[in-house]
């Protein structure tokens, strides 16, 4: 991990500190920014392997920032946490939408915190040494940035995301169970709740339809069913 950057853009020290004193003491090395115009300009020179990013900064804020990091090829590759002091669907939903990985609401377990970078940046480095096309699906992933084309519509994934995406084109109309689903993801992402699970897979249904790709079934007994566009 000593080539690995996580990127820290928070502009409360109380919360900046315990996630550099974490992630250095997990063997990461660390870059601090408490408002979102450094942020960017670091993140343009650095590259990290990883950002961790406050929605809610001074200047320019966490949404602006993950837009920008999203909208620049040299950047849009970078894995995105989010952090937030509201638990809100709504903001999750945000949070997602523009393009972050994760999202993390505060308090936090600087632990946690640490075990979900792990995690992302495990699910990013596995997608990045995948085949760009999916044998026998109709979705074709144009490089390592998560743009994919389902059914002739375009979108933009998480890593989770695609995993989840990727299972379900291969079982497009089969119902699938939470045990299903989960065994598309990771080994550090399947320990998730299925509550969490289902949450992640609204997200990803909310981008297929908005993309007018299909639809994405959620049944009562966290059991799932996509159905693409014709």
């Amino acid at each position: 991990m000593a080539d690995t950057i996580i990127q820290i853009i928070e502009d409360e020290p109380l919360h900046a500190m315990l996630l550099d004193r974490a992630l250095r003491q997990a063997h990461f090395n660390t870059a601090l920014d408490a408002d979102g115009h450094t942020g960017w300009q670091t993140v343009q020179r650095l590259l990290p392997s990883l950002i961790l990013l406050d929605l809610m900064l001074p200047g320019m804020n966490g949404r602006e920032v993950c837009r920008l990091v999203r909208r620049t090829p040299s950047t849009r590759h970078i894995p995105i946490i989010m952090l937030t002091a509201s638990s809100s669907e709504e903001d999750r939903i945000a949070g997602i939408d523009m393009g972050a990985d994760d999202y993390v609401a505060k308090p936090f377990s600087p632990r946690e915190i640490v075990s979900r970078v792990q995690a992302v940046l495990r699910r990013s480095q596995d997608s990045g040494s995948e085949t760009n096309l999916l044998s026998g699906a109709p979705v074709l992933v144009e490089g390592p940035y998560f743009m994919v084309s389902l059914r002739g519509r375009q979108l933009t994934v998480s890593n989770t995301e695609l995993a989840l995406l990727r299972g379900m084109v291969a079982h497009e109309r089969k119902l699938l169970t939470a045990e299903d689903v989960l065994a598309f993801l990771g080994r550090g992402e399947r320990t998730i709740s299925q509550e969490d699970l289902d949450q992640r897979v609204r997200f990803l249904r909310r981008k297929i339809e908005n993309s007018t790709a299909g639809t994405l079934e959620i049944l009562p007994g966290f059991r799932y069913r996509l159905l693409t566009a014709p």
